[in-house]
């Protein structure tokens, strides 16, 4: 008799070997954004949920990330602090008693104010209509909390006041109603750590980097006084019915770069999984992002499942070594990157050459639930999840072998960028013919806009040539940066402290250059996407320079996960970046000089 598909999740999540591949895409976000548009395939005009249309194709229901605003605007009020109040999680969040909340709604924002006896904080939030044409659920932080130094102290008061109960009722109806036909997993915490929560929420991101460097103190204090509110949910989740708990999403080996995520976030993931692990619960991590330098990290991080696994040819890892790598301890959930279902991006050969080489790659086939990663987008072929479906069906059944599928056309998968061709950096020059220039290359090499400024002040005053001192001092090291970025050596927060740097230091330079610029030279606007949801806004920002009439001043790059050199050239733009070090060189490119080179790189005239 064949297993229910809650039943093969959960052989899969044990490390047991279920009867035949689970199958569980994610379609909440396709389901909403085709609902507004009016889109919905014939078959699914009338349908009410994302679940009706799963259980009428058959498929498994994914449970796992929630529908934020389907429960109401007071479910996500408290958005600004991360903190959400969904039946379904089995605990309710309720600010200390003496903190006082003020909601102002001006139209599709919601400005917060947060008074305490620490002082007040304020915010913004935005839920829009374009948002839910998208199908995005969760609203978008406009203004964080954390805008100055007074508001660490207010923040860290909420967080170690705050009060955590237990609401298991809700749970338990929520996973009574998904019944056999899915895996309801308990939602506890979006980020990793108190650190890693700073980041993803209290804090703009880039901010997040400078403030980390320049008010360590400060910042280390607030984590630690939210680690109060961390181990309340932890001791709340470990006692609830779930069987699996989420803790932790959006990992990435540039934003979270190791050595950050094994000091902020690791070792608070490994104690959520002990206490989990003493109740008999597993945990589960949403590892939606690029996660090629944290592989071991991540297995060693205590996580039993992790979710939303993106690879090659969205990521740098293929799906046969993250199996290699993880399946002795860790299940896999996911596996179909999201732009291998938009026919846009991937082609029909493309795609059944992914799927015929996929259960090879990860036979015999246990600790593996097939999904889709991060989610089914607005424009994906249902036809597509379809074929997956068909697949599962009929070579699906475990344990796999190694050779399940005939030959498929060789036809290759879009480009991810990695290893691709770059010229060599040139040399950085004789510093030694410019006053200061070693001592600022060093400066902008370690981030320090300080010590960087102060020379640059001191090169100009001995009257030395600006441009010069531009190339040769500041640009030069930035060469070498992005270099040493593009090979993986230095990550995103480096790179930032070093551009920050340059920056400042270019202010000071820049009148000095304004009367040498070319007339009618071309500048670069550089479009990234992270989501398949955002990439049809590069074509609305082409667009509108061409309304405008700005579009021959401009050559427009773009690039992202998601991304292909052939999606690149279907909206009009001039190239394409796949990683930030190859987009730098294509920049110089573009800007008019060794144009002569375009399509030795790669790249495509405009």
């Amino acid at each position: 008799m064949a297993m229910t598909p809650k039943k093969r999740m959960l052989s899969a999540v044990r490390g047991q070997m279920p009867d035949c591949l689970p199958f569980a895409p994610r379609i909440d976000l396709w389901f909403g954004a085709n609902r507004m548009r009016g889109t919905l395939p014939e078959r699914h005009r009338n349908a009410k949920s994302a679940d009706e249309i799963a259980l009428a194709e058959g498929w498994a229901l994914h449970k796992v990330v929630l529908e934020f605003m389907e429960y109401g605007e007071d479910a996500v009020s408290d958005r600004l602090l991360g903190i959400y109040r969904i039946p379904t999680q089995g605990f309710v969040t309720r600010l200390p008693d003496d903190v006082e909340k003020v909601v102002e709604k001006r139209g599709d924002e919601y400005h917060v104010k947060y008074i305490t006896p620490q002082g007040t904080a304020t915010g913004c939030f935005v839920f829009s209509d374009e948002m839910r044409r998208s199908g995005i659920s969760m609203p978008w932080i406009k203004e964080h909390l954390i805008k100055g130094e007074a508001d660490y102290r207010t923040v860290g008061y909420i967080f170690a006041n705050i009060k955590i109960e237990a609401a298991f009722g809700e749970y338990l109806r929520w996973a009574e109603a998904i019944g056999e036909n899915g895996l309801p997993v308990l939602y506890a915490l979006t980020a990793g750590s108190p650190m890693h929560h700073i980041m993803k929420v209290l804090m703009d991101s880039t901010d997040f980097y400078y403030r980390h460097r320049d008010q360590e103190r400060l910042i280390a204090g607030l984590a630690e006084r939210m680690g109060v509110y961390f181990r309340k949910v932890y001791d709340v989740i470990a006692q609830s019915p779930a069987d699996v708990a989420l803790v932790g999403a959006n990992f990435d080996d540039m934003l979270t770069y190791p050595p950050f995520f094994e000091k902020h976030i690791m070792p608070w993931l490994q104690e959520a999984a002990e206490k989990l692990h003493a109740q008999n619960k597993l945990m589960l991590c949403h590892t939606d992002g690029e996660n090629h330098g944290l592989m071991d990290l991540l297995h060693e991080s205590g996580m039993d499942v992790a979710e939303a696994v993106c690879p090659h040819p969205m990521t740098k890892v293929t799906i046969g070594e993250y199996y290699r790598r993880w399946s002795d301890r860790i299940t896999i959930f996911g596996g179909i990157s999201s732009n291998l279902l938009l026919r846009e991006t991937t082609s029909d050969g493309q795609f059944e050459k992914y799927l015929a080489d996929l259960f090879p790659a990860i036979a015999p086939g246990g600790r593996f639930i097939l999904g889709v990663a991060d989610t089914t987008p607005p424009d994906a072929s249902i036809e597509r999840l379809r074929r997956i479906h068909e697949l599962v069906n009929n070579q699906g059944r475990l344990p796999l072998e190694k050779k399940v599928f005939a030959p498929a056309p060789a036809e290759a998968l879009p480009e991810s960028g990695v290893g691709a061709a770059l010229p060599e950096a040139k040399p950085a020059g004789p510093a030694a013919e410019l006053p200061f220039c070693t001592e600022i290359r060093d400066a902008v090499m370690a981030g320090d806009s300080g010590r960087t400024v102060s020379f640059v002040k001191q090169a100009m005053e001995r009257r030395v040539d600006p441009e010069q001192l531009l190339q040769e001092c500041l640009l030069a090291p930035m060469d070498i940066i992005g270099e040493k970025f593009t090979d993986g050596s230095v990550f995103i927060p480096e790179v930032l402290l070093s551009a920050r740097a340059l920056n400042k230091a270019t202010m000071l330079v820049e009148p000095a250059l304004a009367s040498r610029r070319t007339a009618g030279e071309k500048s670069p606007l550089v479009l990234s996407a992270l989501l398949t949801t955002t990439m049809p806004e590069f074509k609305n920002v082409i667009q509108a320079l061409e309304s405008a009439g700005l579009r021959d001043r401009v050559k427009i790059m773009v690039g992202g996960a998601p991304v292909t050199e052939q999606y690149a050239k279907s909206v009009g733009a001039d190239a394409y970046g796949a990683d930030a070090g190859q987009a730098a060189v294509k920049a110089k490119l573009l800007c008019g000089r060794e144009q002569a080179h375009y399509r030795k790189l790669g790249m495509f005239a405009a």
